[in-house]
């Protein structure tokens, strides 16, 4: 049947339009799931992206990490605005060579500060961008699998359309399924630590 589709079409080959008009007309009468209507899903990837509980913990483990350093580089400034402070209203009351050598103090400490607040802004932006990447891939792989056991053919983004119904939204139900791999994996963690222990 397919062969005499494409000979017709090869037939009609000077009129583009008829051979795409018998495509279109006679394609659907050789399609393996001819009957079955496919189904379109929409899904909010930005509700996922902030909401999930996967997003939480990615959030509170960079805070954690990153918090404690964050508050010493913050402290490390504080004195450094002290000690400039502390160096103009001293110019007067002490020496040159003590005025030079405090100068040249507080110079290293700055160029240190700066070094290390650069390292510190770089490991944030590289964490972050791991976080996000991991976070990403888990929410695609989760909204496959509700793809999967839904047995919908396309699942658009928020992005990707204009209008939907909310019977077609699968947002919730992938925001569930991500609940219980999270719930899942968070009940495995500690049985692995005592494990280990």
């Amino acid at each position: 049947m397919m062969k005499r589709i494409f000979s017709l079409i090869r037939c009609y080959g000077q009129w583009p339009a008829m051979g795409m008009l018998l495509l279109v007309m006679l394609g659907p009468a050789v399609a393996d799931d001819a009957t079955a209507p496919v189904r379109i899903a929409v899904v909010n990837f930005s509700t996922l992206m902030s909401e999930s509980p996967q997003s939480k913990a990615a959030t509170a483990k960079l805070k954690a990490d990153f918090v404690p350093r964050d508050e010493k580089l913050k402290t490390e400034e504080k004195t450094i605005v002290q000690l400039e402070e502390e160096l103009k209203s001293l110019s007067d009351a002490v020496s040159e060579e003590e005025r030079v050598k405090r100068e040249r103090e507080l110079r290293d400490r700055q160029r240190k500060y700066s070094r290390e607040m650069e390292d510190y802004r770089e490991e944030v932006r590289a964490a972050r961008d791991q976080a996000l990447d991991d976070l990403q891939n888990t929410i695609v792989q989760a909204i496959g699998e509700v793809r999967e056991r839904e047995q919908i053919d396309i699942v658009l983004r928020e992005t990707n359309y204009i209008v939907a119904s909310i019977r077609i939204d699968i947002t919730a139900k992938v925001m569930q399924h991500l609940e219980a791999k999270f719930q899942q994996q968070s009940a495995t963690v500690p049985a692995d630590a005592e494990k280990k222990e």
